[in-house]
């Protein structure tokens, strides 16, 4: 699991456990002191420095006891470092944009003479690996394609597989649907980051080229692409390309995909050359809260160093649309611009996406509306590629319009919808109506759909692309309307962040993520969310009082009934459409009363509820921010940190999420079915949990530290966000053992998106633990597991 280079134990022997399993608890020096005075640290660097000496001298030139010596010393002992490590400058830097053109090369070579070994041996390799796990040859037909396929193999020391594009016609729902359908034979085939994904183009079809793009963006733990291209009149474009439709388009130059190039290589007829990069000037829309403005606040948050504004709006919930209104106005000329508003099902019964859209049309930007399913096991990207979606895009293209995707709702729906954004080259912006897509989902660049095949969900987050929006505007009253499952959802992400982070402005701290860059800018106190502890339940009580349930349910009411005279209205006559405005008038009141609720509350309740949103936002974007500012903004090394019990988490999501659309199918109490429901983060905190008791069965989490760690997600399930209990009566009155249940989870972990890291068999997978006390992750002898290894 990564962590920093530094964790090694030279105090003594390691547990028991922990020996037997071939592993070691790691400590930053050799006193097991985190925060060492400097004078004992000099004394006992020095003393590591004149053992590890005697220990290589003794090695080299067979002084009697050697054996001994080097099996004890060379075992444990750090390598040399000086007592103030040069990379604690990491910490402290401020290294501004971390954005780097990339560079692509083109190998000459000819067709008739082309071999899969020669792509392999001119294509780049994964960091950290030296050879490829397997190639993935991609094609649509043509002579060059086929004489790959019949060619004998050489080299055996990888797996060839060949997978034919669909024909598409041009269309952009069939080209969307074929980039996918061959992505997920590919990941059902075990292809992961160390794999080469191969294009071979067509001589009579160079158009065709622009697919390879498209297959290295989307498995977005990273893949490589060699693009072989048959055009024998001009260069493919490395940065800039797109499907036959033009609809579907990707630019590397656009900042908002912070330089990540998806093809590695190149080859083809024409002479040899590289190509670069020539990356634009970031600009989102940006937006500086007035001096003295109490309604506006903005969040500090960089990734790659490129700032993006993360504004929350602290007033009312209709001066805020208004607000995130004239923002946008402001930043795209009149008529410039084609809004595309996207939002599932309940929040399109709350309204929250409609009134975005009625706003901008107010400022002379008409668009459209998109609504979709709601659920994990709907975050797929049959979901997604309409026809009708894709052809507004295409509408807007070429009326010279900009598309501006506007995600409105939880981290499902701003996931979904920032890859087809990304697909399409269009213009993001995130507004969260719930705090963990506030401040987990809108804190990471990577957009993402689940692999869901029958209903099921086989892999969380598996194909994606990394996409910054432009703004994200969070208005503070959406909030109100979240379940208790979203809100333990938030709670379950903090003690995952905790317990991983900790404190890391503190001397211990500091020391314990001292290589991560420009890391001090956001480094700040997470623990701070445990205070709030009265806040968070002051909030689930207001959520879970029987006239706040009723209200709301009134409103979600009205809304499917707002929802099925949408259509009346749009095609109908106009007392059709009076009747519907006269439905979303009496919605509105309804909502305005809701709130007030929240404003009857004693003051205490209120302020409470207030610093746990403030705190528990303010120290997660924060966490992020610390990471992906400058030292991984694609997190896949350092940041993968933050998928601590997310393996685990992630696999019994996936599986319950199934569960539950099964019971519900099948008639199951509606009370067993409710009550099972776990969120995202309620499945993270109970992971967190798990993995605390693997630890502890290792003997690397103990003690107090083993109490702290646990501690942190019962002190937070009060109301049994966190409990399995209700999750095993479902399992029972579906008939689902418990060998059942662990064989179906354990194979969502096998296809768990960070494959590829570590070799390790089909039988066996690679997780993150907690060692010693919160803040402080176990070490690996791998350097692809540490995954963390810069000096």
């Amino acid at each position: 699991a990564p962590c920093w280079p530094m964790q090694r134990d030279t105090a003594g022997a390691a547990p028991a456990s922990l020996r037997a399993a071939g592993r070691r608890p790691r400590r930053p020096l050799p006193s097991g002191d985190p925060t060492p005075r400097r004078s004992r640290a000099r004394r006992e660097w020095r003393r590591a420095r004149d053992l590890r000496s005697r220990a290589r001298r003794s090695q080299w030139h067979g002084i009697p006891g050697s054996k001994a010596l080097n099996s004890e010393l060379l075992l444990l002992l750090p390598p040399l470092r000086s007592p103030r490590p040069t990379y604690m400058a990491r910490f402290d830097a401020a290294p501004g944009p971390q954005l780097k053109p990339a560079k692509v090369r083109y190998h000459q070579v000819d067709g008739n003479s082309l071999t899969i070994g020669h792509v392999v041996s001119k294509t780049p390799p994964p960091p950290g690996s030296t050879s490829f796990h397997s190639v993935e040859v991609v094609h649509a037909g043509g002579p060059v394609a086929e004489r790959l396929r019949r060619a004998p193999r050489i080299d055996a020391t990888y797996p060839v597989r060949f997978n034919e594009l669909p024909e598409t016609g041009c269309l952009p729902a069939r080209e969307f649907a074929a980039i996918f359908e061959v992505l997920e034979g590919m990941m059902l085939a075990k292809a992961n980051r160390q794999s080469l994904v191969l294009w071979v183009g067509r001589p009579d079809k160079p158009e065709l080229d622009g697919f390879a793009g498209f297959l290295g963006m989307l498995p977005f733990r990273g893949i490589s692409v060699a693009l072989v291209s048959a055009d024998a009149v001009r260069y493919p474009d490395p940065f800039s390309y797109r499907t036959p439709s033009g609809v579907l388009e990707h630019d590397a130059n656009d900042p908002a995909r912070m330089g990540k190039c998806c093809v590695s290589a190149m080859f083809g007829p024409l002479p040899a050359r590289s190509f670069t990069a020539r990356l634009r000037e970031w600009a989102p829309i940006d937006v500086q809260p007035p001096a003295g403005c109490a309604e506006l606040l903005r969040l500090p948050f960089k990734i790659a160093g490129l700032p993006l504004p993360m504004i929350t709006y602290a007033g009312e919930y209709e001066k805020g649309v208004a607000a995130l209104a004239e923002r946008i106005s402001a930043a795209y000329p009149a008529g410039s611009l084609c809004p595309i508003v996207s939002c599932g099902e309940v929040v399109d019964r709350l309204g929250y996406g409609l009134d975005v859209l009625a706003a901008l049309r107010e400022r002379g930007h008409a668009g459209h509306y998109f609504t979709h399913k709601s659920g994990e096991t709907s975050k797929r990207w049959a979901e997604y590629g309409k026809p009708e979606l894709l052809g507004w895009v295409a509408q807007a293209k070429a009326a010279g319009q900009t598309p501006l995707f506007i995600a409105v709702g939880g981290g499902c729906n701003g996931n979904a919808t920032g890859v087809v954004a990304a697909m399409t080259g269009a213009a993001f912006v995130e507004v969260p109506t719930t705090p963990l897509h506030y401040n987990d989902a809108t804190t990471s660049a990577k957009k993402a759909f689940s692999l869901v095949l029958d209903g099921k969900i086989r892999a969380k987050n598996l194909l994606g692309t990394f996409y910054l929006p432009r703004l994200v505007w969070c208005i503070n009253e959406t909030f109100l309307t979240s379940s208790t499952a979203s809100v333990h959802s938030t709670v379950g992400e903090c003690t995952k962040t905790m317990n991983m982070l900790a404190d890391p402005s503190s001397a211990a701290g500091r020391a314990d993520y001292a290589n991560i860059l420009g890391a001090n800018e956001f480094a700040s106190d997470t623990t701070r969310i445990l205070s709030c502890i009265d806040g968070f339940e002051a909030l689930v009580h207001f959520i879970e009082d029987a006239p706040t349930r009723e209200a709301k349910a009134a409103v979600l009411r009205l809304g499917e009934a707002i929802a099925e005279a949408r259509a009346a209205a749009q095609c109908g006559t106009e007392t059709a459409r009076a009747a519907y405005a006269s439905l979303c008038e009496g919605r509105r009141q309804l909502l305005q009363r809701f709130r007030a609720r929240f404003y009857e509350l004693p003051t205490a309740a209120r302020v409470a509820i207030d610093a746990f949103l403030t705190v528990s936002n303010k120290e997660i974007v924060g966490a992020k921010a610390m990471f992906l500012a400058y030292e991984d903004p694609f997190e896949k090394y350092r940041a993968l940190l933050f998928e601590y019990a997310h393996t685990l988490g992630h696999a019994v999501e996936a599986w319950l999420a199934g569960a539950i659309d099964t019971a519900r199918a099948s008639g199951v109490a509606a009370d067993i079915v409710e009550a099972a429901v776990r969120n995202h983060g309620q499945c993270v905190g109970m992971a967190v949990v798990w993995a605390g008791a693997i630890a502890a069965e290792l003997g690397a989490l103990e003690g107090d530290g083993y109490v702290c760690h646990q501690g942190m997600v019962y002190l937070f399930n009060s109301f049994g966000g966190f409990s399995f209990g209700p999750v095993r009566a479902l399992c029972d009155a579906l008939g689902v053992s418990k060998p059942d249940f662990l064989r179906e989870v354990l194979a969502g972990v096998r296809l768990d998106n960070k494959r590829g890291y570590c070799e390790c068999g089909d039988d066996a997978s690679v997780d993150q633990l907690v060692t010693h006390r919160p803040g402080r992750m176990l070490g690996s002898e791998d350097p692809n597991a540490e995954a963390t290894l810069v000096f």
